[in-house]
């Protein structure tokens, strides 16, 4: 009676699981596509996924002078500066609806 009583609990407990469709599950960014555009400016917050600069307009990408968050990845952040208010220049392309840095670097 005890074996079964455990037996369910032990049931019970790997079927709140996540399931199938969860487990291995690779989520794919969209590709880079488009030119790559270019700006200066500061670095106004870093987190885990995302870059935020104070820059100069881009009228090529249609980007106004502003603050704009771009999408980084680790190879850009490795050697990037990350402090708030680094002057830096980018380089950028379309990811999907978003912009994703493609170049980070320290500016005097």
């Amino acid at each position: 009676m005890r074996f079964a009583a455990v037996l369910a609990v032990c049931l019970l407990a790997t079927a709140c699981g996540p399931g199938p469709d969860k487990i291995n599950k690779v989520e794919t960014a969209p590709p880079l596509s488009g030119p790559t555009y270019a700006a200066v400016g500061s670095i106004s917050a870093v987190t885990l996924d995302t870059v935020t600069i104070d820059h100069e307009a881009v009228p090529e990408a249609g980007i106004p002078a502003g603050r704009t968050t771009f999408k980084a990845f680790a190879d850009v952040m490795a050697t990037a500066p990350e402090a708030p208010g680094s002057r830096v220049a980018v380089s950028f392309r379309k990811q999907g609806n978003d912009w994703a840095l493609t170049e980070l670097a320290a500016r005097p």
